[in-house]
């Protein structure tokens, strides 16, 4: 087991349900090939989790890349995250299923931020992206949230938006900085959209648009700054010359480069050290700065998330779809110290990257300045299948 120098090392994601009732259009719940998942953690799987990880958790996150609020056990998991006294945690939602009574639960607990996923600036955008969402009925959960932290005299859930960076939505990020002002929101988180194969994306990609991306989220700072509003963004795009073709962005082993470090194709943009300290904070990962890093990824030494079935990853954007363990027959240390985990570290410290690494869909929230982090990640499912002779 990696050195611990405080109990509480670990960030946690949790998904209790692997289903959501929207379908946006860069997300994997619209993928033409995908198969609902209709598994509920259930309450005992989730206290017996919760006992052996929460106590080791600075952060636990309620959700990754499922609807938290249709998992029926989410007052509970609230409750145990207060229990074990985990000193931030957090569900991010789509707000459709909103109501006053999860509201008032979460004041209950005293929740530090929740977040509210919004990837356009007005109705029409924000409409054509989230479908079937409704724009009423999303913004309105602001009103709601701040009207209940009034009449039960509590200053939290400190709320907080997220957006995906698409061609179709960036010119309207101002607006949902301005809009997000005037409804008291206190942070505010930007990432790139890692196209998906085979759901015709590849023009959402901003990859070849880097000026204006660029030119845009320095607006999007400035109207933040202007509105007390804290943000997480990308590190700006390499405005390169050479068009890049994003309808097939080139793996690591097909010339894409490694999603970890700069291709010499394009101009990097910062340093290595200064990508890795700039996504740790992002991940809110217990790694303090460094001016030296010795591994390219600290996920499986602070990290880890946890399906509706008991089973782990080593990070939330693992799409080699192996397991790492079962919480359902292992405790924490056996998958902790198990070989997976450990095979894992050991990559990452000589830098000898699986597929799955070499081509991060994550790292392109950190490290544009990379072809193969803008890769198509169904290849991974692809190779995964193919490897287990499915």
């Amino acid at each position: 087991m990696p050195v611990l120098r405080d109990n509480r090392f670990l960030r946690v994601k949790l998904d209790m349900v692997g289903t959501c009732q929207l379908k946006c259009i860069m997300c994997h719940f619209a993928h033409p090939e995908f198969v609902p998942n209709k598994t509920t953690m259930g309450d005992e799987l989730l206290e017996r989790v919760a006992a052996d990880l929460f106590p080791r958790a600075h952060d636990v996150v309620l959700s990754s890349s499922a609807e938290p609020l249709m998992a029926p056990d989410l007052p509970r998991a609230l409750e145990l995250c207060r229990k074990y006294e985990v000193p931030k945690f957090h569900f991010s939602t789509n707000g459709m299923s909103l109501t006053e009574k999860i509201i008032d639960k979460v004041i209950e607990v005293q929740m530090p931020i929740l977040t509210i996923s919004m990837d356009g600036g007005d109705k029409d955008t924000f409409e054509r992206i989230r479908f079937p969402a409704k724009w009423e009925r999303v913004t309105s959960r602001f009103d709601v949230i701040n009207e209940r932290k009034k009449a039960l005299g509590s200053k939290f859930p400190n709320t907080s938006v997220t957006a995906v960076l698409m061609t179709s939505n960036i010119r309207t990020m101002p607006e949902l900085v301005r809009f997000c002002g005037s409804k008291g929101v206190k942070f505010m988180n930007f990432v790139h959209m890692a196209v998906i194969g085979g759901m015709d994306m590849e023009k959402e990609s901003l990859l070849n648009q880097p000026a204006l991306c660029n030119s845009v989220m320095a607006e999007v700072k400035r109207v933040a700054d202007e509105n007390g509003i804290k943000i997480a963004a990308p590190i700006p795009l390499p405005e390169h010359n050479a068009e890049i073709d994003t309808a097939d962005v080139p793996e690591s082993d097909e010339g894409g480069g490694n999603a970890l470090i700069p291709d010499q194709e394009m101009q990097p943009t910062v340093s290595v050290d200064e990508y890795l300290n700039h996504k740790n904070r992002e991940f809110l990962l217990a790694v303090k700065q460094k001016k030296h890093h010795n591994r390219p990824c600290y996920f499986p030494w602070r990290y880890i998330h946890v399906n509706p079935d008991g089973t782990v990853f080593p990070c939330g954007s693992w799409w080699e779809h192996t397991s790492f363990g079962d919480f359902k027959t292992q405790t924490f240390e056996e998958i902790w110290t198990g070989p997976q985990f450990m095979e894992l570290r050991r990559q990452l410290h000589r830098m000898n990257l699986r597929p799955t690494c070499a081509n991060c869909a994550v790292s392109n929230m950190g490290r544009p300045d990379v072809k193969a982090s803008f890769a198509q990640r169904a290849k991974f499912r692809a190779r995964a299948r193919a490897a287990m002779g499915q």
